[in-house]
């Protein structure tokens, strides 16, 4: 089964207990991240004990460790999870296999990836299964129906004045999953007590100080190849309230950007002139200076430590994730200042 967008939002946050497994994919690994903790706590009412979690990898190298993960039988009432991280194409026929018998005594599968193209054997394989789910996840702000729904999920029973409604409408365009999903427990948390709706004052003095200038600061650094210049900014970027998650989505856009503009049969200019929205002024001329700078090989394998980054951040365990995040910028400067 084939879900899209909004649907794909609805369906994690109250997945359907007819279904045996779903697959979470997207661009954003901001955006999937937030989906798969949702749908994992609304499968498992909470409970890690009932959640097995599984690497894409280890499955590759021993298929039968999903089939055993998923017909085991747990201690504890409820239905179990099976969370597969970094899945990917290369275990679409384990996959197949195990949810060709699956029963809704066994546990329910949610594999969890990045970006997949149309044509991804996984793909196919969730959106064209009667016990499976595909979802596409991408970062489109939710609406004032969502947040409030949102609100009213972190325990807000009050909500918020209409003036508060609408300025929290407008910060989500600026937020990525994560810092929204900051902000609406610390919303929620303020208010928990309150017994009138929120007015906009108290609203706008929780949100996160803008970071937008800081951050486009730092990327320009790095695109630039000052790597000297990745420390004191990334300190500004995390006072501000940036979360490493938001550095490394900011970065995989300019990488992203920078991998086309250089690869263009056409040149960078013609290139830079099809850019939706459209660039002007100086912004244009140092878009046009740093994929110069770039061959599309050195930004590609710039991109690659992005999202090999990315992939560390969202794997299990403690990790120094401002550290991690400042040694990879500054690799991919020193890589932009070897020209």
């Amino acid at each position: 089964m084939k879900l899209s967008g909004r649907d794909s939002a609805r369906f994690c946050k109250a997945p359907d207990a007819r279904l045996s497994a779903a697959l979470l994919f997207g661009p954003d690994a901001a955006t999937v991240s937030a989906a798969r903790r949702e749908i994992v706590a609304a499968l498992s009412e909470g409970d890690e004990m009932r959640v097995t979690r599984l690497e894409g990898a280890a499955i590759r190298k021993d298929p039968a460790a999903l089939d055993e993960a998923v017909r085991a039988r747990g201690f504890f009432p409820g239905r179990r999870v099976v969370l597969i991280e970094t899945a990917r194409d290369e275990i679409a026929e384990t996959l197949k296999a195990v949810l060709a018998d699956i029963s809704g005594e066994d546990a329910f599968i949610v594999a969890e990836a990045g970006a997949l193209a149309p044509r991804s054997s996984l793909r196919k394989l969730f959106e064209g299964s009667r016990v499976a789910a595909a979802c596409g996840l991408y970062p489109d702000p939710p609406d004032p129906a969502e947040l409030a729904a949102d609100l009213k999920a972190a325990g807000l029973a009050a909500g918020l004045t209409r003036e508060a409604e609408g300025a929290l409408a407008a910060a989500v365009h600026e937020l990525d999953r994560a810092q929204l999903t900051q902000l609406v427990e610390k919303i929620a948390l303020y208010g928990a007590s309150e017994s009138q709706p929120l007015d906009a004052q108290a609203v706008l003095g929780l949100m996160p100080a803008a970071t937008e200038a800081e951050l486009d600061r730092l990327i320009d650094a790095v695109a630039a190849g000052r790597a000297d210049e990745v420390v004191p900014l990334l300190s500004r970027v995390a006072a501000g309230g940036g979360s490493p998650v938001q550095v490394l989505i900011a970065a995989g856009r300019m990488f992203r950007q920078l991998v086309t503009l250089a690869s263009a049969p056409d040149g960078i200019e013609a290139a830079i002139a099809r850019l939706r929205p459209p660039v002007f002024g100086p912004r244009r001329t140092a878009l046009s200076r740093q994929a110069a700078a770039w061959s599309s090989g050195r930004a590609e394998a710039a991109l690659r430590l992005l999202q090999e980054t990315d992939l560390t951040l969202r794997s299990p365990g403690a990790r120094p994730d401002r550290a991690m995040v400042e040694r990879c910028l500054i690799r991919i400067a020193m890589m932009g200042a070897r020209g």
